[in-house]
């Protein structure tokens, strides 16, 4: 038995891999023909020659003192994370808290009942009424601005509810 030099280690771990994740059964077969000849050549069988181009696949197998022992680097990760993310928070808080002293020095006088919308600020929004229609030149822009950006002729009719044949003479017109 002659172990595998770098370039053939690489190569049978290629042959390997298809081996174990092609769709197609001739394809699978192939490999696995290919993979028993290149172990030949080495002086080994076919599993023999897995386990020495995969040495992490050793049976897959953890024993208990590994898997104790990812447990507790686990727990041990996960109890810093905790700590993490509590100092973050207090910190955060802290922060919030002194921003909100300085407003209040500054002369800031939350309302007496609350912020009229809780979690956003009292800005009016920058979108059009309820009750705009869009007229045919908005229309022409957003078929226009979609067949830029790339967006298909079919989805185009379907996101400005258009026909196809008028994205497609806003198309024309617009090249």
């Amino acid at each position: 038995m002659q172990p595998f030099d770098d370039k053939a280690r690489e190569r049978f771990r290629k042959i390997v891999g298809v081996m174990e994740r092609a769709t197609i059964e001739g394809e699978r077969l192939a490999a696995r023909e290919a993979a028993q000849r290149m172990a030949a050549l080495h002086g080994m069988s076919l599993d023999e020659a897995i386990l020495e181009a995969h040495p992490e696949r050793d049976d897959g197998r953890v024993d208990a003192e590994e898997r104790q022992r990812r447990r507790d680097d686990f727990e041990a990760w996960a109890a810093r994370q905790t700590r993490m993310n509590a100092a973050y928070e207090r910190a955060e808080k802290a922060r919030f808290e002194e921003a909100k002293r300085e407003a209040m020095r500054r002369g800031y006088q939350p309302e007496p009942d609350g912020p009229a919308r809780p979690g956003r600020y009292n800005v009016r929004s920058r979108y059009r009424p309820s009750n705009y229609k869009p007229t045919p030149e908005d229309r022409f822009r957003l078929i226009a601005g979609l067949l830029r950006d790339g967006v298909s002729l079919r989805r185009v009719a379907d996101l400005a509810d258009a026909s196809a044949n008028e994205v497609a003479r806003v198309w024309m017109l617009i090249r």
